[in-house]
């Protein structure tokens, strides 16, 4: 009876459904024979199917048959699409291997000529800096192919004459430099006084800027995926469809990361034009070219150069931290009634919430949740709750930074950590071994780190960061008028935004106002929701709903702009930074609620995110460019949009107005960027 009354009641939709729906029968007759073709691009073919992650497999095969059924070749254009074995191969050069610093010395100038080096080289790390190279691979690119290959052991870079043959050839006015991940290499120069900025091409960096999610980008995965074919190794002929590495009459068998090397030149070689023609074609060319590439010498030279650390600041911190978590232990104990082992989730579950009966909270596969979210909102229900949050705050900072940044410490008094400029999908650099952007900065304890770190004898700190970046590429990518005022007349911008939110004169915002404001303000440069609000300022979800209503009233071109750009990664299925990133966001057409709201959330902040990355980076290449000009200065550290620079104390007030300009001048924007400067002995005396 349901469904009957239902049918009636939508009778002329009904209807209407079945005529639309049915198939179209009457188109004349036609012969296939004369259908024509359609094109096939085989690497954007290539991209797609990796991208969708079908690189192999029955699919694979007989999409590849299609393509051939239509004329086409699934390998790309300058692959050999000959029809003998090696068909869909690329050939890679003979490997000759200079086992000592004459015979590498020789070979190394006999590369001078050419146009192009392309190169690969193997480290290992042991948690010292810097890494030992295994071995570095050159070879001199000769329009399609590469020359002979020669592989330069580790036993032989450490000679003088091998680093003086390696300066000469892959310094300025030399042949362009192609690598994959080149960072670690330039890094390695730079250790050896070597200052390479010769960089053409990154295959890894190309990469990245096309697929920003993959997160890892293993040479062999990009040559399956962008060439389609694979690597083929040994003495026997390459099959059709692998990637061939030839060993000339020089090789030394026996040497498997030489021929290592070797077919990663080979692979570096085949890629960057697919690559190159890839990146264009989206329009990032200008991107990689003008701001990744440069920056990965200036992230590889900072890494080499290190920063220098207070030891005996270090160590007193350390112990300190230590007594002070053993003390808090204790209470937390004596707040149980019994001992036990505190950093014990089992033990500690139980004492919780069953000796002490406080209230449960989020519950997990395992048990009720003792995480810091879950222990925040038992506060005032038993002591044990404040003494517990404050017990794990000190022990993560005991080990996590005090004897962490002991251990990183290199013999050189300073730590070497590592920067990456394609861990992240909004294009920010990342810091780890160890991570130098965590070191915490909002607790007074936290900021006592800062005093380890300071500047070499004879020298001064420059610190300089950008001031309020985020909520000024939201005014100009929102083009609110208010928001474009308030920063343009250099007024107080989260006083601004609570009178207009809470509807009160600028003189009569109250702390407490000026601090919800400021939540909302940052908040929207993450995404972030009236629950996610709620959670920040301890209150009710309907009150930060309220809240930011207020401010999207008060703002009404920033939730146009929100919206809008939520619709147009909808459709697009990524975002666009103003230089071209891309960001795929692939939830947002997920049939799950939660992760369509998670899409939506990386939407609002992809673009402010990534134009701020964006930026930065140009401020980074910047400030290397312009450093020169101040002798003695050096950029040493970068965290989030704060530079250090260290500087002969004779010349602050030159490499400060130096990097200042550097900095303000990356990017036009709306409304003015502002630079913040400071300088001190420690970072601690130049952050006040």
């Amino acid at each position: 009876p349901k469904l009957a009354e239902n049918l009636a009641a939508s009778a002329e939709v009904v209807r209407t459904n079945a005529e639309v729906m049915a198939l179209v029968r009457d188109v004349p007759g036609v012969d296939l024979g004369d259908v024509p073709a359609p094109a096939v691009d085989p690497v954007a073919l290539n991209q797609l199917m990796g991208f969708l992650e079908f690189r192999s497999g029955s699919l694979r095969k007989r999409l590849d048959e299609a393509v051939e059924a239509l004329g086409a070749t699934p390998v790309a254009p300058d692959a050999d699409s000959g029809d003998d074995a090696n068909s869909g191969a690329v050939a890679a050069p003979a490997v000759a291997v200079a086992g000592d610093a004459a015979t590498a010395a020789k070979h190394l100038g006999g590369l001078a000529g050419a146009g192009v080096i392309v190169a690969a080289a193997t480290f290992t790390r042991g948690g010292t800096w810097p890494p030992t190279p295994v071995g570095v691979a050159l070879g001199a690119a000769d329009g399609d192919s590469v020359a002979e290959v020669v592989w330069l052991p580790g036993s032989v870079l450490g000679d003088a004459a091998v680093r003086t043959a390696l300066a000469d050839l892959l310094g300025a006015g030399g042949p362009a430099l192609w690598c994959h991940e080149a960072r670690d290499l330039l890094g390695w120069l730079a250790s050896c006084e070597l200052e390479v900025r010769s960089l053409g091409e990154d295959t890894g960096i190309a990469a990245y800027l096309l697929d920003p999610a993959a997160g890892t980008y293993p040479l062999a995965g990009l040559v399956g995926q962008y060439l389609g074919v694979e690597y083929a190794t040994g003495d026997e002929p390459a099959a059709a469809g692998q990637l061939d590495l030839g060993v000339g009459d020089g090789a030394d068998p026996g040497d498997s990361a030489g021929a290592g090397a070797a077919l990663e030149v080979a692979a570096i070689h085949a890629l960057v034009p697919a690559l190159t023609a890839a990146l264009e074609a989206r329009g990032l060319g200008s991107l990689c070219a003008d701001v990744e590439i440069p920056l990965v010498w200036v992230l590889a030279s900072m890494e080499a150069t290190g920063i220098q650390v207070d030891l005996d600041v270090l160590r007193q911190l350390h112990d300190d931290l230590s007594a002070r978590a053993t003390h808090l232990a204790a209470e937390v104990q004596r707040d149980a009634g019994s001992e036990f082992n505190v950093n014990s989730t089992p033990q500690l579950r139980k004492v919780l919430f069953e000796d002490l009966g406080l209230t449960p909270q989020r519950k997990t596969k395992t048990g009720y949740s003792t995480d810091a979210a879950s222990l925040e909102k038992l506060l005032g229900e038993h002591p044990i709750v404040e003494h517990l949050l404050a017990y794990r705050e000190v022990e993560k900072l005991r080990s996590t930074y005090g004897q962490g940044l002991i251990d990183a410490v290199g013999p050189d008094g300073r730590i070497h950590a590592t920067f990456s400029q394609t861990a992240t999908r909004t294009g920010r650099i990342s810091s780890e071994n160890p991570n130098l952007h965590n070191i915490p900065v909002r607790t007074e304890l936290g900021q006592q780190f800062r005093r380890a770190f300071v500047a070499s004898a004879g020298t001064e700190l420059v610190v300089a960061d950008y001031n309020q970046i985020e909520l000024r590429v939201i005014a100009h990518l929102a083009e609110d008028p208010g928001l474009i005022a308030a920063f343009t007349d250099g007024a107080d911008i989260h006083n601004e935004t609570a009178a207009r939110v809470f509807g009160v004169a600028t003189d009569a915002v109250e702390p407490a106002m000026r601090a919800k404001a400021k939540m909302v303000s940052y908040g929207l440069a993450y995404g972030m929701e009236a629950y996610g609000l709620a959670q920040r300022l301890a209150i009710e979800v309907p009150e930060a709903q309220e809240i930011l209503d207020a401010y999207f009233e008060a703002f009404p071109a920033v939730a146009d702009y929100m919206e809008r750009t939520v619709d147009e990664a909808r459709q697009r299925g990524y975002t666009e930074t103003l230089f071209g990133r891309r960001r795929p966001i692939p939830e947002l057409s997920s049939p799950n609620a939660r992760l369509r709201q998670a899409g939506e959330r990386q939407a609002m902040n992809a673009g402010i995110q990534g134009l701020a990355a964006d930026i930065f980076k140009v401020a980074l290449v910047r400030i290397d460019a312009a450093l020169p000009d101040a002798p003695g200065s050096r950029l040493i550290l970068q965290v989030h949009d704060e530079v250090l620079v260290e500087c002969p104390p004779d010349a602050v007030r030159e490499t400060s107005a130096l990097v200042r300009d550097a900095m303000t001048g990356a990017f036009e924007l709306r409304v003015p960027l502002e630079v913040h400067l400071a300088t001190g002995h420690s970072w601690a005396d130049a952050k006040g």
